[in-house]
């Protein structure tokens, strides 16, 4: 079987330029988001990211649940790092944008884009590993959710 890779050098892309991402949620901003000096606070902006990367692990496919079963395949966070590049206040919308940089064997380098009236707030890069939901370890990455995060990232599918 071939090896499915991604374009080369998508980590060296600037994050804050939304050309970068395919796949895009729209978040409305909550009061309880805020912090004591009005900026929509951290937890927040991780719900955000979460948000996306649930949307893309929606998009690439999961384990479907079988009644009775437990899922086989799941995605845990190992590293999130996360850019403030200017406030967000409250109220309004935040636009996510979400696309896989890089892939291994068993995780992927998810970089997001939080944007608000075009701008780029936040930025986050997230390692994303493929986990083993019954064995409770990382696993390989299934060779058919590896060519849709190809298809996803070049915004094909």
């Amino acid at each position: 079987m071939p090896k499915i890779t991604l374009p080369a050098n998508l980590e060296q892309h600037d994050p804050t330029d939304r050309a970068l991402y395919h796949l895009w949620i729209t978040d409305r901003l909550r009061y309880n988001d805020l912090d004591p000096v009005g900026h929509v606070n951290n937890n927040a902006v991780g719900q955000f990211v979460e948000n996306g990367r649930v949307r893309l692990f929606d998009e690439i496919g999961r384990d479907p649940a079988v009644p009775g079963q437990a899922m086989r395949l799941g995605w845990v966070v190992r590293r999130l790092e996360v850019d403030f590049i200017k406030e967000i206040r409250f109220p309004g919308d935040v636009e996510v944008g979400t696309r896989v940089v890089r892939i291994g064997t068993s995780s992927m380098i998810v970089r997001s884009g939080i944007f608000v009236e075009g701008d780029c707030a936040c930025t986050a890069t997230t390692v994303s590993v493929c986990f083993d939901m019954i064995g409770r370890t990382s696993m390989p990455i299934p060779e058919d959710i590896r060519a849709k995060v190809i298809r996803t990232s070049e915004g094909t599918d």
